[in-house]
């Protein structure tokens, strides 16, 4: 309703807003913004509030990798997102609907590290898997639900960018366990993040404040289900054929877009996905018109449907070995 709409968009804007300064914004009591938030992830309206963490500046790489299956039964399917999500460095998955099945991505500290994860995801599942094809991201830009808002209203447009530059930042065991906590909650207090990690409330709020300083935790962000909002949401792929200015000038387009989420820049067979969030196939067609008309670097295109988020773990190393 209206009053989980302001609650959306305030956190939206700021997704480490108190419930005090929340509670002014949108003029209700804290205790009905809380009952409020808590329903809204209780009924998965809001998937979780997190910390993303640049895995590039702990020296990570990130594949993407398509699956199309011969066939697959509900039991096998689950038992394969169970084994990927238990046995590898896994991020995010989704079902799809079109040329491929599912999809992951995957961290990876090396080629060589990502080729024996995927040897073992298709060795383990030899039967099933008909088909792979591996994409490395590059870049990967994140912005805001700006379709949250009226017309009528200023949209707010926020960002931030993982995989802009790569390295090799000193890390330590009570920072992973640090990140581990905040991947899954970002507002969980530092007392209790102190009493998790064996460390004083204010060690734990400075350790916190120089990741945010070197950029290994980039943004605190409200991440929603897109299914819950009404909206469809698709894949997009590009082919782009045209100089590195033009390509910055499509994705400042998406930028400005109200329905487009994600963007990432990728080496394979295509060099651009966006993930479109939109009511229905007819206005992305539209959109896609629209986009073709302005910008003709496009050569080709594929368009995949997201039916379902399958799982995300935004910090999933303990997984494997740590980052050192």
């Amino acid at each position: 309703d209206a009053k989980d709409m302001k609650i959306l968009k305030e956190l939206d804007s700021n997704a480490d807003i108190t419930i005090r300064q929340l509670a002014r914004n949108v003029r209700m009591s804290h205790q009905v913004v809380e009952y409020r938030i808590k329903k809204m992830m209780e009924d998965k309206i809001i998937s979780d509030i997190t910390s993303w963490i640049d895995m590039g500046k702990i020296g990570y790489l990130f594949f993407r990798v398509h699956f199309r299956f011969k066939s697959i039964t509900k039991e096998k399917r689950d038992e394969f997102e169970n084994y990927i999500f238990s046995n590898k460095k896994c991020f995010y998955m989704s079902t799809l609907s079109g040329k491929w099945d599912s999809y992951i991505d995957i961290f990876a500290k090396s080629p060589l590290d990502f080729e024996k994860q995927i040897e073992e995801i298709t060795n383990e599942f030899q039967k099933d898997i008909q088909d792979y094809e591996t994409l490395l991201v590059s870049r990967l830009y994140v912005f805001n639900y700006k379709y949250l808002f009226e017309q009528s209203e200023r949209s707010p447009i926020r960002e931030f960018v993982m995989f802009e530059s790569f390295s090799e930042e000193k890390i330590d065991d009570i920072d992973r366990k640090i990140l581990k906590i905040l991947a899954k909650n970002s507002r969980k207090p530092y007392l209790q993040i102190a009493n998790d990690v064996g460390l004083s409330r204010s060690s734990v709020k400075e350790r916190i404040k120089k990741m945010h300083e070197r950029k290994i935790i980039l943004k605190n962000r409200m991440n929603l289900n897109f299914n819950a909002l009404g909206k469809n949401s698709f894949k997009v792929f590009f082919k782009i054929r045209g100089n590195v200015e033009e390509k910055k000038k499509l994705i400042n387009y998406a930028r400005m877009n109200k329905n487009i989420i994600f963007v990432l820049e990728i080496m394979g067979p295509y060099q651009l996905d966006f993930e479109i969030q939109i009511e229905s196939m007819e206005k992305l067609q539209d959109l896609l018109i629209e986009i073709r008309n302005n910008f003709p670097i496009i050569h080709d295109y594929e368009i995949l449907s997201l039916l379902k988020d399958t799982g995300t773990d935004y910090y999933p190393i303990e997984k494997g070995e740590y980052a050192k």
